[in-house]
Formats: structure tokens, C-alpha cells, sequence
């Protein structure tokens, strides 16, 4: 058989060949800008993904920091300091410091449980930790105003019968089993100085022993949270990637 190159239509085939290059071209394209809108999802992923980080470890760095501020063996020493009658000037400052760091954590805590009120995994470690600052916190109050009563006699009556009551209703709350020497205490023949002061040796150990026990529960809270969240973040970019 004899091919003729003036019978072959050259236009034609380079027609065809223009097509095929076009249809080439244009997968490549399509291809490329596939993989384009998939390296921009991957980055948007790994960029959020880097936020979330960044937010969790600030939270916990937060709660933590929290947490170590109330320390049970500074509610027990310093309270027997009181009743001991060895409170020195420099015991005060150290009290006012806790009572300046005591609002400014309970303005952050506030603010957090805001933030994350529709979050129920880190709310509920929120939660413990409100509780522990409201128990620590009106320890702090009591001490610093029994001190200041202590030393300068100045004493407002309706403010001291409040320390009483509120000491004495979180101390049976907290431990019942503390009602026998409560009722000794109130019904001891003394001022009221003397009682909230005395009071204040049981109300020091109710408390301890709550930290200690609320602080094992937080950090528990805290780990499962902080487990479950750290899984989610890490798992961002690899699950949307593989999609």
C-alpha cells in the first residue's frame, strides 16, 4: 500500500493533534488546580489548627495557674498563725496579696465560664475549680478581716456575726461530722472576736481537706479534657486532608 503525502489532510490531523494538546492542557490544569484548592483547604486546616492549639494550651495555662494559687498548707498555716497570735506585719501583706490575686482570678474564672458556657467538657472542669475559689475565697476574706479585727479592736458587729455564720454553715456543709466541736465553740461564754477565731481552727481544716479533695478531682477533669481536645485538634488537618 502507497501513502500519498499530498492526499493527507494535514489540516485535519492538525485539528487532532491540537485537540488532543488542548485536552492534555486543560488536565493538567484541572489537576493542578485541584491540588492548588487542596494545598490552600490543608493550609486554612493546618492555620486553624495552629489557633486551637494556641488557645488550649492558654486555657490551661490559665486554669493551672488558678489552681496552684490555692494551696491547703497556706490555708492551715497561716490560719494557726492567727490563732496563735503570732501574725506578723509581714503574714498581712502576704494575706492582702492573696486577697488581690483571689478577685483577680475570680474576674478571669468568670470571664472563662462565660467564654465557654456551651462547652460541656471544659465547663465541667470550670465548674470544680469554682467551687474551689468560692470556698478558698471566703477563707481569705475571713482571715483578713479577723486579723485586721484582731489587731486594731476595731470591729464592725454585723460584719463579724456574718464570718460566723458563713464559716459555720460551710463547715457543717462541707463536714458534718464537725457539729460537736462547732456547738462547743458557740456556745463557749467569750466574744464574738474570740469565737470567729476559734472557729476559724475547724473552718481552716474543713477547708484543707476540701482542696486537697477537690483539687484530685480537677485534675482528673482536666486531663480527660485536655486529652479529648488535644485528639480533636491533632486529628484537624489529617482527617479533612485524606478527604
Amino acid at each position: 500500500m502507497c501513502f500519498d503525502l499530498y492526499t493527507i489532510d494535514w489540516t485535519a490531523i492538525g485539528s487532532i493533534v491540537t485537540f488532543v494538546a488542548m485536552l492534555i492542557a486543560y488536565r493538567a490544569i484541572y489537576v493542578s488546580d485541584k491540588q492548588n484548592k487542596r494545598n490552600r483547604q490543608l493550609q486554612l486546616l493546618l492555620m486553624q489548627r495552629e489557633i486551637e492549639q494556641k488557645r488550649l494550651d492558654e486555657l490551661v495555662e490559665n486554669l493551672m495557674k488558678m489552681n496552684d494559687s490555692m494551696q491547703p498548707i497556706v490555708v492551715a498555716d497561716y490560719s494557726m498563725k492567727l490563732i496563735q497570735g503570732i501574725f506578723s506585719e509581714d503574714d498581712r501583706h502576704f494575706i492582702d496579696q492573696l486577697a488581690a490575686q483571689d478577685r483577680s482570678d475570680n474576674n478571669r474564672l468568670d470571664i472563662q465560664l462565660v467564654k465557654y458556657d456551651n462547652n460541656q467538657s471544659v465547663k465541667s472542669v470550670l465548674m470544680v475549680l469554682s467551687q474551689m475559689r468560692q470556698k478558698y475565697g471566703e477563707w481569705v476574706r475571713d482571715i483578713s478581716i479577723l486579723n485586721l479585727y484582731n489587731t486594731s479592736r476595731v470591729i464592725f458587729p454585723s460584719e463579724l456575726t456574718n464570718i460566723i455564720s458563713t464559716m459555720v454553715k460551710l463547715s457543717r456543709e462541707i463536714a458534718p461530722e464537725s457539729e460537736e466541736d462547732i456547738q462547743k465553740i458557740l456556745s463557749m461564754k467569750t466574744n464574738d472576736l474570740d469565737r470567729a477565731i476559734n472557729l476559724m481552727n475547724i473552718f481552716c481544716h474543713v477547708i484543707s481537706n476540701y482542696l486537697i479533695a477537690k483539687k484530685n478531682i480537677f485534675e482528673k477533669e482536666l486531663c480527660a479534657f485536655v486529652q479529648k481536645e488535644q485528639k480533636r485538634i491533632d486529628n484537624m488537618a489529617f482527617h479533612d486532608s485524606i478527604n
